[in-house]
């Protein structure tokens, strides 16, 4: 295991721990816990730098055998990793509706490789944050890395679509998203999505260069001639939106039948969906709000896309769909109450009206 990974976990264990009183507190004892966790690891590397051997890391080894002295005290540092994990899952046992801590033991797990018992931790920090993408994304994470295998699942699969749908900018979402779509041949869409996350990155980081290095490799696969996209010049192309949004857009109305309209809660959510004609799967384009008064009304342009490349107009005919989500997700859910989906020819638009009167079996 990479050292400063394992020695990072080793002491972001304990900070976290001698700060769980204040991680439950208020607001500003929750500010002191993240500085405490912060500051107690940083602290704890630079005195190894001053103190200890960091080069040794890097020097290259005969790889003797350890002796019997290094695996005891191997399997001490790893048992006292065991420990430290084992006292939190604990306090997360006592106290087990605090997300931010299932966050930390999720992400200690998979650092140290135990996925199972991440994605555990991930699942119920999905259940008490269902609306946060990156909680979504490291669920979909764990999930991949326990299965041992290559392909994503539909599960995991759908966890980083509704995490896009709310974030479309989450840098390991479009990264995961990416990835299935190149294996899975849409090499097209895997290159838009890349190309997103690459416009949020430094061009001079390792990070922009290994997303460079897969747009590359997709585009040799499409019989395009490989570039060096950059950031920079994503900037120079004018998006599509911005040259048809003055001049396109869908008005959507969205009403609720009186027989449903006392069945939503105070955290239900509303979405608002445009897909291809017939199309299912990642939409083109979503609107996202709190399912509150209505009627609620709306327009969507080419602002909107998810996709910056396409234009709306580009559709002969686009089915647009709304629908309550009890969960705070944006995958139908039993329970959740709908619209009956409405296709709209982009050649003679008119106002949409969608009327939320049925409930999700």
């Amino acid at each position: 295991m990479n050292f400063w990974i394992l020695a990072t976990a080793l002491l972001v264990i304990p900070a976290v721990i001698m700060s769980w009183p204040l991680i439950t507190g208020s607001g500003k004892e929750r500010m002191t816990a993240a500085w405490i966790i912060v500051m107690v690891p940083l602290a704890g590397l630079l005195m190894y730098q001053q103190l200890g051997t960091p080069e040794a890391i890097s020097m290259a080894t005969v790889k003797p055998q350890p002796s019997g002295n290094q695996q005891q005290a191997h399997a001490t540092q790893q048992g006292e990793m065991n420990d430290m994990v084992e006292s939190l899952q604990q306090r997360l046992h006592d106290n087990p509706d605090n997300p931010e801590g299932w966050m930390v033991l999720g992400r200690t797990l998979k650092t140290m490789q135990r996925y199972d018992d991440a994605e555990t931790a991930f699942r119920n920090a999905n259940r008490l944050l269902p609306d946060d993408p990156t909680v979504m994304v490291e669920l979909a994470e764990a999930m991949l890395f326990a299965s041992g295998q290559a392909h994503i699942s539909p599960e995991a699969r759908q966890l980083i679509e509704s995490a896009l749908v709310i974030d479309p900018q989450h840098q390991k979402g479009l990264w995961i998203m990416g990835m299935t779509l190149s294996q899975e041949g849409d090499d097209e869409q895997a290159i838009v999505l890349w190309q997103r996350l690459l416009d949020q990155l430094d061009p001079t980081s390792g990070g922009a260069e290994a997303v460079s290095q897969q747009i590359n490799v997709a585009q040799s696969r499409l019989g395009a001639a490989p570039t060096q996209a950059t950031a920079e010049q994503a900037v120079t192309a004018p998006p599509v939106a911005q040259q048809t949004a003055a001049r396109f857009e869908i008005p959507v109305t969205i009403t609720i039948s009186d027989e449903m309209a006392g069945n939503v809660s105070a955290n239900a959510v509303l979405f608002v969906f445009v897909h291809p004609e017939g199309g299912a799967g990642m939409p083109l384009a979503v609107k996202r709000g709190r399912a509150g008064s209505f009627p609620v009304s709306l327009r969507f342009s080419d602002d909107d896309l998810l996709r910056p490349e396409m234009s709306l107009e580009g559709f002969e005919k686009l089915d647009v769909s709304a629908r309550i989500s009890m969960s705070g997700i944006a995958n139908a859910a039993s329970g959740d109450l709908q619209a009956t989906r409405v296709t709209v020819e982009t050649g003679a638009v008119t106002e949409i009206a969608l009327n939320l009167d049925q409930r999700v079996p």
